[in-house]
């Protein structure tokens, strides 16, 4: 099975490249790679968008393996505090991509999620699915994970196609990776995650070489694991987390909140109601106020 699409760029058009190919790829596998779909200029505004998080010392960025060899910073929900992600995403295809893909009259921003690994040697990120740590059900979403940098495909993330369409595992616990990356998140209710990594041969993997301007559409069930850089490399990465009009509020165990911190979100949302929150900015069509003020 190969979740590689062959495309051309297409900057003038680039939501012509979601074709009926590439819908039925992303429902069947939950992961398509789409070559050179996002322009250099808005991998600039992204680049500017990141330096600002770091330079910012916001209390959201979450530092992985911390003082041990190889960590990492993961950052999210920058969207209120960064302009240009806001430009980024009320004004580049990337919504009307997703809008495409996922079939939906109306497109919200769960969050924007940021993964930076630099200073030579990073660890993987261990394997999961995302699904598990959002308070969502719902086949209407979507993730388009944007990097700046070159990544050979030994370096990229990997992908496990059609896992969505399985079982939904409990996520990895960070306080416990570095012992056993399969001690759950929640502890309960959700079945523990394989040992992935260590029993490659039993599963079918994919990953891609990365040229900046490169993307890849990703379900949130979709098991994944994140590349480890080596000395030299880098990886900078957005991912940008969309969804659709059928998404509603789910439960998740109660032993820990969900990702990212969403206060108040559990008082003023039952399990089955439409996911619809001031968290949650709706990008397409672009509200009123935002095109006026942004125009």
């Amino acid at each position: 099975m190969s979740a590689v699409l062959e495309n051309t760029a297409n900057w003038d058009d680039p939501v012509s490249l979601i074709t009926t190919d590439v819908i039925e790829a992303y429902r069947r596998d939950g992961v398509v790679f789409l070559p050179q779909a996002i322009h250099p200029d808005w991998l600039a505004l992204i680049e500017q968008g990141i330096n600002r998080i770091l330079m910012s010392g916001s209390p959201l960025i979450q530092t992985f393996f911390k003082d041990l060899p190889g960590e990492f910073k993961d950052m999210v929900r920058h969207f209120d505090v960064t302009p240009e992600f806001q430009r980024l995403l009320y004004y580049s295809p990337i919504a009307d991509m997703i809008q495409k893909l996922i079939d939906s009259e109306n497109v919200w921003l769960l969050f924007d999620h940021v993964f930076v690994k630099e200073g030579g040697f990073c660890r993987k990120t261990p394997w999961h699915q995302d699904m598990p740590y959002w308070p969502v059900a719902g086949e209407q979403i979507a993730s388009m994970w944007i990097t700046l940098d070159p990544i050979p495909k030994e370096e990229c993330l990997e992908f496990i196609p059609g896992s969505h369409r399985r079982t939904m595992y409990d996520g990895f616990s960070p306080a416990d990776a570095d012992d056993d990356v399969t001690i759950g998140f929640y502890g309960k209710d959700l079945p523990r995650l394989p040992d992935i990594e260590a029993e490659r041969e039993k599963w079918d993997i994919v990953s891609f070489d990365i040229t900046p301007g490169d993307v890849v559409l990703l379900h949130p069930g979709v098991l994944h694991g994140g590349g480890h850089t080596t000395e030299g490399h880098k990886r900078r990465t957005l991912s940008a987390r969309l969804y659709g009009d059928d998404m509603v509020y789910a439960k998740r165990p109660d032993t820990r909140p969900t990702v990212p911190l969403t206060p108040g979100l559990h008082q003023a949302l039952k399990p089955g109601d439409p996911l619809r929150s001031p968290y949650y900015p709706r990008l397409r069509p672009i509200p009123d106020v935002i095109d006026a003020d942004w125009k």
